[in-house]
This record gives structure tokens, sequence and C-alpha cells, in this order.
């Protein structure tokens, strides 16, 4: 089924009359003042025409400037009169045609777009004037701390008058350079800081975040908002914003830069100097740039531009739609699947409108190789014997599935009368050339990755965005494929001509001159990948100097010459056999080397193996060898006479050569599992993705447990992902093809030009999958079928572990992933924290009024420390206990596919069990409260390990440390009593008879833990690790510290042992 999503543009009628209203008025206001400047500057006194002309382009200008001021303000329903003109040299009949063209039209804003400014196109939006011979401050912000610096670097030629504060977001001040948008100001100070990465998340409110109270389908409409990632980096934004004159944004030149540079808007400009919106945006630019060279920098700052609004949009509507999508879809299979089979292997059953189509992919393929049925088939070959050479001729016919029909034709031969020849038709040798590579765009370098390398493309991404930042390379996110005309090829090499690898060859190639880049396509975003600077030989390592060696040879080799190949082609006739007796020997042999003397892995750039049918072995036929061929002369003969042979072959021989003809069976073969190049080349024809998201869909997919990782970084689904893509198959195909995301993608890249409306497009979008999301869950059970076929039912596995509270029914433990109980009875599950190890606790029941769930121990870290849990509890925390594990946990600083990577953590921490490495309760539990000696705001409660014994022991927790009593220690008890001082229990110590060490020789000794100074020195502290397994390496293995063993990472303890 096809789906077409159509997007309608008629809604905006008021709003637009409103604008354009607004629009004259503010034409009108600006041609005024700007008639009274030219007045007072003497200038053009005799051609009012031309003053009006020209001040209707700037009133323009100054308009569509305020008219994105008061979007960003709004919420994120625009629309495309946000956007300033690109045509600076607009003229007075273009602004009246604007004008009619309104008034007739009440259609929505987005069918009269004018075309966003491109980033090579400076504007200029404030008076040059703007505080003549005063200070002003200009804050630089970048989206990443080392981009700042590098900013700082590039714009201040010199440091030694820079200012530096150290922090998680450094701060750097200068005073030079001039601003070139206040050229009259006295004198500039210049603040340099950043982001990390996105300031907000979409997320859902919390009325909405719970998995078992909100059914998954109110999700389709249910508010959204933006979340601080982290609330510092909000006020940082914010302090250095207040009262600074310009805000340059140095943002990643990608949509995510442009929508991360609003959000950095959405805290900062309105703190701005000066009160008015408008002209606070007007003091708001836009810096360009591809690589963070001081060059290149340089060059941005003199050409700034101003903020797309729409492509902020566009991510904007990518993430809400992806948000709501995957979240309803992921809720509803998660809680039916995992509430049913007990070995899914995976913790959460994600659906995402780009990570389902990719597994797709991945599915088909494998069904086609599950499908495929071998089949035999017969091919005539010809060997030619001269020169003490053996070469094969290849039968032109390919192949027959006949094998009678082959024999045939041999038999033909042998019961020919003349005897049969065989006779050179033709000798063809000409030159070809190899074309030399194309410029490395973002999915070239994931492809050449994988494929020479062995580097996944996730990782591929992340080491060329590490070389980006070091200055190595330039931005590794980009389309284009061609370079631009400003582009400086000569100056890029010369800075390679002193390499030990290939100076030599570049120092040749500069001499001769470089060769024009052949094909390509420039997207208008960023060039190519390319190097910025050269890299000694063990200046980087890993696989950071292997992307580097491949990006910089690949350079190289795109402005060189093409190879030339010698291409000869022999053919043979048999005229006994008619049509049927056309054979071709076919060789090729390297005459000129040009760009295949530095690309070192020229197979990445061969697309053949992606491309051709899956099935068609004859393809195999055309592939010229890269061989020799012996002299043939045409009319040549080889008579064919019976052969000696039992094969049934017939031999030829004359003047010392033979020939020989046979027939050779063969077996068709299946076509393997898509390679990681195979399946990007997939992504990429469909529109699944973008250059910058691909690789992390391709690692999620993985992560999952969707697919492995073969030999030859081949993609083979798992269990779980062929059930799950043959399951949305079964409901609706439209799921897991990639027509609808493909076609939503299209929809998002009219956003980003100004071409359709994001309300509108959500709308549709949101209504399409709600319909599907509607039949899928009434058409669940067709894929239960599946999964029942496939996986074994709770009901069947797990063992007996504690009793319900509700039925007081045994629950039985089932492993996982993720770890759960389950009851059979009532078929609920209850999901238990991961990362630990779960154990009975003989029977011990809740505290908490109406629970009585029997309760089990959590034990973490190593040494172990043990906790309390209460299945119900944990999956039902109450507010009054506090914050649960993992509530509190922050966004990523820097993710690399952030609406993916976003998304990713939603679920799981919507899922509730993600990995939780401390106490599975609140510190107010009554569990917890019951054994607290004391307790510290940033450690945790310090409680009595529930083992009780017979090594008595305290544990942290929040942290991983331990309290350990003397071994004299008989038992320890937490006591209902409280210190009247601290409020906190008191605890009953008893020592083994015989070995009290109190003066008096009393075996029991009652006290305060947190202020008994005798209970405090005669306890040993340890600092553990949280994990349950120590990490290998190190100093000294496990060691030895100032009393107790080990510590992080086998250093030794950093404990303090006390004596009595």
């Amino acid at each position: 089924m096809i789906i077409m999503i159509k997007i309608n543009h008629n809604n905006n009628n008021d709003n637009n009359m409103n604008d354009n209203t607004n629009t004259t008025k503010n034409i009108d206001e600006n041609n005024k003042r700007n008639k009274n400047k030219n007045k007072n500057n003497n200038k053009n006194k005799n051609d009012n025409n031309n003053n009006t002309n020209r001040n209707n382009r700037k009133s323009n200008k100054s308009n569509e400037s305020s008219n994105n001021a008061e979007s960003y303000e709004e919420n994120t329903n625009t629309n495309n009169s946000e956007q300033l003109p690109s045509n600076k040299n607009g003229n007075s009949s273009k602004v009246k045609k604007e004008k009619r063209d309104n008034k007739k039209s009440t259609s929505s804003s987005s069918t009269n777009k004018t075309k966003a400014i491109p980033p090579n196109q400076p504007q200029l939006t404030n008076d040059l004037n703007y505080r003549h011979g005063e200070k002003i401050n200009v804050l630089h912000i970048a989206e990443k701390p080392s981009i700042g610096q590098a900013i700082a670097k590039g714009l201040s030629k010199s440091n030694s008058d820079n200012q530096y504060t150290k922090g998680s977001l450094p701060i750097l001040k200068f005073t030079k350079p001039d601003f070139p948008k206040a050229p009259m100001a006295s004198t500039c100070t210049h603040i340099v800081t950043s982001v990390a990465g996105h300031v907000f998340n979409v997320d859902f409110p919390q009325k909405y975040q719970s998995w078992d109270s909100v059914d998954p389908a109110e999700l389709f409409h249910a508010p959204i908002q933006k979340k601080p990632c982290k609330g510092s980096i909000v006020k940082h934004l914010q302090d250095c914003a207040r009262g600074t004159d310009f805000i340059v944004l140095w943002l990643d030149c990608d949509r995510e830069g442009e929508n991360i540079a609003f959000e950095v808007l959405d805290c900062c400009m309105h703190l701005m100097r000066g009160s008015n919106k408008d002209d606070n945006y007007n003091r708001v630019y836009r810096a360009y740039f591809s690589a963070i060279n001081p060059s290149d920098i340089q060059k941005a700052y003199h050409s700034l531009g101003k903020p797309d609004k729409n492509q902020s949009l566009s991510v904007d509507a990518r993430q809400e739609l992806d948000l709501k999508v995957g979240v309803a879809f992921s809720r509803f299979q998660t809680r039916y699947f995992q509430g049913r089979y007990g070995d899914l292997d995976s913790a959460i059953l994600s659906y995402g409108p780009c990570q389902t189509p990719t597994l797709g992919f991945c599915v088909k393929r494998h069904i086609d190789i599950e499908t495929f049925k071998p089949e035999p088939y017969w091919t005539l070959d010809l060997a030619i014997y001269k020169r003490g050479k053996v070469c094969r001729a290849l039968w032109e016919s390919g192949r027959s599935f006949n094998r009678n029909k082959v024999m045939g034709y041999v038999k033909d031969c042998l019961e020919s009368q003349p005897s049969s020849k065989a006779t050179v038709a033709s000798v063809v040798k000409k030159n070809k050339k190899q074309g030399r590579p194309v410029p490395l765009n973002t999915v070239s370098l994931l492809k050449a990755c994988s494929k020479a390398l062995g580097i996944g493309p996730h990782l591929a991404m992340q080491t060329a965005e590490r070389l980006y930042l070091s200055g190595y390379l330039s931005y590794p996110r980009t389309e284009s494929s061609t370079y631009p005309k400003s582009f400086d090829i000569k100056g890029t090499l010369q800075a390679q001509a002193n390499d030990s690898r290939w100076g030599n060859y570049v120092c040749k190639l500069l001499q001769k001159g470089h060769t024009k880049a052949r094909g390509g396509i420039d997207m208008g975003d960023h060039p190519p990948i390319t190097p910025c600077r050269a890299a000694g030989v063990h200046e980087l390592s890993g696989d950071m100097a292997r992307v580097f060696d491949l990006v910089t040879r690949h350079f190289i080799a795109s402005v060189s010459e093409d190879a030339v190949w010698q291409s000869t082609k022999v053919s043979f006739n048999i005229k006994t056999l008619g049509d049927k007796g056309q054979f071709s020997l076919r060789g090729k042999q390297l005459v000129s080397a040009g760009f295949l003397e530095i690309l070192l892995h020229k197979e990445y750039g061969d697309e053949r193996d992606d491309t051709r049918s899956e099935f068609d072995e004859s393809n195999d036929d055309d592939d010229e060898e890269e061989r020799a061929i012996p002299d043939f002369c045409i009319g040549e003969d080889f008579t064919l006479t019976s052969s000696s042979s039992s094969s049934g072959k017939v031999a030829l021989e004359i003047s010392g050569a033979r020939a020989s003809l046979g027939v050779k069976e063969k077996m068709t073969t299946p076509p393997t599992h898509l390679s990681e190049s195979e399946l990007i080349n997939q992504m990429e024809k469909h529109g699944i993705g973008t250059d910058a998201s691909i690789a992390t869909h391709i690692e999620n997919i993985q992560k999952r447990n969707y697919v492995e990782l073969i030999p030859g970084r081949k993609m083979m689904p798992s269990k779980l992902g062929l059930v799950l893509a043959q399951g949305y198959h079964l409901i609706d195909s439209s799921l897991v093809l990639p027509k609808i995301r493909s076609d939503i993608e299209g929809e998002c890249n009219k956003i980003a030009k100004g071409l359709a409306n994001k309300n509108e497009v959500i709308k549709m979008a949101i209504d399409l999958f709600e319909s599907r999301f509607e039949n899928f869950v009434k058409n669940i059970n067709k894929m239960d079928v599946l999964f029942s076929s496939s996986f074994s039912q709770l009901k069947d596995i797990g063992k007996p572990f504690t009793r319900c509270g509700l039925t007081r029914r045994y629950l039985q433990y089932i492993p996982g992933p993720p770890p759960r109980l389950y009851n059979k009875f009532t078929e609920i599950v209850y999901p238990l924290p991961a990362g630990g190890i779960i154990k009975e606790w003989t029977g011990r029941k809740c505290s908490v009024v109406d629970c009585n769930f029997e309760l089990c121990l959590y034990s973490v870290g190593q040494p172990e420390r043990t906790f309390p849990l209460c299945p119900n509890c944990f999956n039902n925390p109450k507010k009054e206990w506090g914050k649960a594990p993992g509530d509190d946990e922050e966004a990523a600083d820097d993710p690399v596919d952030r609406e993916d990577e976003l998304k990713e953590k939603q679920i799981r921490r919507l899922g509730g069990k993600s990995l939780i490495l401390e106490c599975p309760h609140p510190d107010l539990h009554p569990l917890i409260e019951e054994l607290t000696v004391s307790y510290d705001d940033s450690d945790g409660a310090l409680i009595l390990d529930p083992h009780f014994g017979p090594k008595w022991r305290l544990v942290r927790t929040r942290q991983p440390t331990l309290v350990y009593f003397p071994k004299v220690v008989n038992k320890v008890t937490v006591l209902d009593k409280r210190d009247e001082e601290t409020h906190f229990r008191l605890i009953k110590v008893e020592f083994k008879n015989g070995e009290s060490p109190l003066e008096d020789g009393s075996t029991t000794y009652t006290s305060c833990f947190s202020t008994d100074k005798y209970l405090e020195g005669s306890v040993r502290v340890h600092r553990g690790d949280e994990r349950l397994k120590s990490k290998k390496g190190g100093r000294g293995g496990r060691g030895r510290g100032r009393g107790g063993r080990g510590g992080r990472g086998g250093r030794g303890g950093r404990g303090v042992k006390f004596h009595y």
C-alpha cells in the first residue's frame, strides 16, 4: 500500500492579511526615515525614484527581520513570512508586486514564500552607527567547548590579552578585532563560550509519563514541552548574555545547529541590551563555517548571516513526530509482549519511524536468502592453450538450465563433418579510463570506512567528529559531493605537501596542476569532507589515524588524473553452433595509474556489488580481470577434434596451440546478507534518515538486538527482529516499509525550505499514524501468533520465587532481559532493576500498608552492597518516599544523533527499569527508613546491610561506601528509639562472649552511630566500585592502601582503618 502525505496550504488567511497590513505600515514608516537620512547625508538629491527603490529594499529587510523576531517568540506555529528575502538587489516594482499578490490572495503564506538566504549571503539588519564611539560587547556561542576555543583562537590573533575562565563551559574574553556590524564602536569586547549540544529536549508532561495509567493512544494528541537538558547551561547562557550588544551563533551548520540556535536565543535574547525584541533580533547573527581553522573562522566572521527559522522548525516537527509515534507504539508493544513472553532478549520493544524501516531492509534480504532455492545450470567452457598459457573464454549466451541442450552442443561439435572450427572473429584493444572518485560526503565516508577499514558507521561518524573538533577535518556532516568554486583546492594540497606518506605525489600534482573534480552535487550546505591541516605519521593513532589517512588520500585522488587501462577483447566463433557459438576472452592492463597511485583502498569506491541483481550470476562474466592476453590474429582457426579425455571434452591442436570445449555445472547462489555499506545505500535511496542520522539508526537496531553484525560486516536479523518485522507486515506493511517515512522526511525538507507549514505537516502525519496505531492494536493477535511460535510464554518458564501480596500465589522469576516477576494467575508482570543480583529473602514481607509482597535482596557493586527490594513498591513508588533512582538522569551533553539518542533515552526512562547501581528504593521508603542509622544529602542514607551477619556492616544507598564492624561484634540491631539531637535511630551492638572491648566487660552497647566517637573509631570504612565486577587493569592488582583492600581500578583502598 502506498500512502501519500499531502499538505494543504489554505489555512492561515487572517494571519496573512494582518501580516500584510503590518508589512505595508512598516514599509511606509521606513521609507520616511530613510528619506530623511538620505537628505541629511546629501546623497542622490536629484534621483527621488532611485531613493524610493533603495528605501523599499531597506524597509523590506527591516520588516522581514522584525517578522523573524516575532516568529521566534511565538510558539512553533509560524509561516514563511518569517524568512528574510535572499535577493538584496530587489527593486520597488518587486515590492509593489508582492503587495498586490498579498492583497489578492488569502491562501497560506507558505505558498508565497521568499527563498531563504543562503549561508554565503551576509545581511545587515542593524544600524552600522550603533553605539557610535561607545563600548560594545559581542557574545559568541559555539556548540561545543572545543569549538569555542578554536573560535577564540581564530578571532584573537594574539592570546596574550585573553582572559580565560575555567569550568565545564569555559569563557574567553578579548578586545580585538573590531566587530564588522558595529564599526563605529570605540571598543569591542568579545566573549566566547559554548553550550554542550541541545539546550532543551522534547518530552511529555509529567501526567503522561506513566506506562500503566496512560493509554498509549492518548500520546498522539498529548501536549509536548521543552525541558532544559541541564539547568546550569540555561543559567550560564543568561549570565553571559545579560547586557550584551550582539550575539553571534557559531553552532554546527546543519538543521540541528539551527534548532540549537533558536534554543539559545530562547534562553538569552531578552537579556540583551535594550528592551525591544525586534531590535534585539536585528543584533543576532549566524556564522556559517565548514572548518575551525583560523582562516575559515575569519571568513565566517566577516560574512555573518541570520539564523534560519525554517530549518529549526523542520527539526521541531521531526522531534515531535518521532516522540509521539515512537513512544506510543513502543509502550503498547513492550507492555503487551513483555507480559507474555520471557526470552525476548530485549528490555524495550521499541518502534521508530526510521529505525523500523531500517530493520525492514535487513529482514527483506534475509527472507530472500531463506526462501531462495538453488538450481543447477550449465555453461560451455572454451579453454585456449597458447604459448604456455591457459585462457578461458566465456560463453556469450551465459548459461542454460537445460543440461541436455548444452551437452547437445558438444555432441554437435564432435559429430560435425567436416570438423568444427573455432575462429578468432575479432581482436579489439582500446584504452579505458577509470574515473577518479567523487568528493567525499557523509554517506560516502560511512560506506568507505565500513568497506575499506572495517569501521562501523556509528564509530566512523564519532571518529570523524573528533577529527573535526581537533581541526584535522572539515565538517563531517554534508550532503555535497562537489567542491564549490570558492574552495581552495591548491591550498589544501599544499598543506599536505610535506607529508612523508603522500608528499612526493602531491608535489608532482601541484607541479603539473590538479584536475577538476568530477561529478557530484553541490547541496549548498557544506563542501565535501577534506583535510584541514597536515598530521604527522605519529601525530594521530588508532581509528583517528586510519580515518584521516582515508579522507586525505580520497581528497588527493579526487583531484588527480583518471587511471587508464588497456582493455583487450578477443571474440571466438564456432560456426557449427550458430548464434550459440559465440565466446569472448577479456583482460586489461594498467597503462597509467593516475589516482590509483595514491588511493590505497580503491575497492571501496566500487558500487557494483551494491547495485547488481541479487540472483544474476551472469554478471560475473562482465568483469574484466587484470591480466595479459596472448596475441591472437583475426581468422586464426582451431579445428575441433575428439579428446581422449573421459570428461566428454573436445580438444583441438594446431601448430602447438590447443583448446578444449567442455560443459561446466554450477548452482545458483542466494544473495548475501546486507552489508553496512549496502544498508546505507538502501536508506539513502528510500529517504530513511539524514546524512547525520543514518549511522545512529544502524547502531540502534544493533543495540536493541534486532540485528547482529556477522563477519564481513553483514547485518543478519535476530529472531526478535524477524518476528517484529514480519508481524508488522501481517498487520500493516506500511509500518515497516519506507514509503511513509520517506514522504514525511520530504515534508520536513519542505518546511526547511519554507514550502510547507510545520503544524499542518505534523497534523497530517499524526492523523496518519494514529489510524495505523488503532489498526495495529485491533490486530495485535496476528503478531502474537508469530511470537508464540518463536518465544516461550512466561507461564512455561521461570521458577517460583516470592509470593504476591495480592493473591498469595508464588511469582515466577524471569531472568530476562529484562529481569522480572510474573504472576501467571493474574498475568501481571513486575519488572525488576537491572545491573545487580536478585536473591530471595526468606519470606520477609514489605512493611508498607496494604502491600504484603514478599521481599527480595538486591546486591550491587564490588564489594557487594545489599538492599531490600519490594517488587510492588519498586513499580509503584509514592511521592512521599522521595525521588526514585533514575529519575534525575540528565540528557546527554553531545549526542551524535540527537533526535534518536534522545528518543532512546526517553523510552528507557519511561520504561522505568534501566540500569540501577544503587538502592532501588527512595531513602524514605519504610524498608530503608527502618534500617537507616544516619543520613547525608549527597551520599544518601547509611543503613544496616540486610544480610545481618556474620560480617556486620553498614552501606550507603547512593554511594559505593561500606562501613565494617570489627570481628568481635556478634550482632547489630537498629532500634525504634531515636537520638534526641540528630533524630537518627539508635543502634545496639552486641559483642561476642569473652571478647568485649568495653572496659567493664559488658557485651551490649547502645548509641547513635553518627555522633558516637567510640563506634566511629572502631569501624573500617571502604569505598568500593558501583559495578558488580571490578575493572581489569590499574596498578598492582588489588593493592593495599591505608587499611582495607582494593579500591577503584585496583589501586588500593583509600579508606581509613580505625583501631581501638
